[in-house]
């Protein structure tokens, strides 16, 4: 079978266990994503990711070194999803689930107190904002980054103040779309002149 990955060692009792390093690491980036993302990465421990993974805990450590090695991991995988769906123009159900799935992971780490800076490894979507800001509106490269990091902070606050947002600014709960359309339309203006 040409394509499929090679199983290496033991087969696990269940077959749909990951087995192999590269189903291991996967199932791992996946699980941890998805904790990080609900409690962010204090309040998961390795144990818990490696149960959500189906996988011993002991090869966290092994194949990311640690906790915050594997957050790294899983930064850089949202980070790169978010960009390859950005630079594809994909404005489907899908992409708006893995922009916001980046951004709460990301919020978390944050407010967890995580040097995200020195965990996660690449930064495409902020390189891919600042190109386009250079390109479409003619900033040098300083007022390109000062914009995108506007938009990188109006973005984060939203995603995760919204209930409180919504809350004390007396907006309708039931109206997401509005208020999607007004954070779009915000973004905007603080891409242009």
């Amino acid at each position: 079978m040409a394509g499929a990955p090679v199983r290496r060692g033991r087969p696990p009792a269940d077959p749909a266990t990951p087995h192999g390093r590269e189903e291991v690491e996967r199932a791992l980036v996946e699980a941890a994503a998805v904790l990080f993302g609900a409690r962010g990465p204090e309040a998961v421990s390795v144990r818990d990711i490696a149960t959500e993974a189906g996988v011993n805990h002991g090869l966290v450590h092994r194949y990311f070194g640690s906790k915050d090695g594997l957050l790294g991991a899983v930064l850089d995988r949202l980070a790169a999803d978010v960009a390859d769906h950005l630079a594809a123009g994909d404005a489907s159900p899908r992409e708006v689930d893995v922009v916001d799935r980046y951004w709460r992971v990301l919020a978390r780490a944050i407010l967890d107190g995580k040097q995200v800076a020195t965990l996660q490894h690449d930064f495409p979507t902020v390189g891919l904002l600042k190109d386009a800001l250079a390109r479409e509106h003619g900033y040098d490269e300083r007022e390109a980054a000062r914009r995108t990091a506007h938009i990188l902070a109006l973005e984060l606050g939203w995603r995760m103040f919204e209930p409180f947002l919504v809350t004390s600014a007396q907006l309708a709960a039931d109206d997401e779309s509005a208020r999607r359309a007004s954070l779009t339309d915000a973004t905007r203006r603080l891409a242009t002149r």
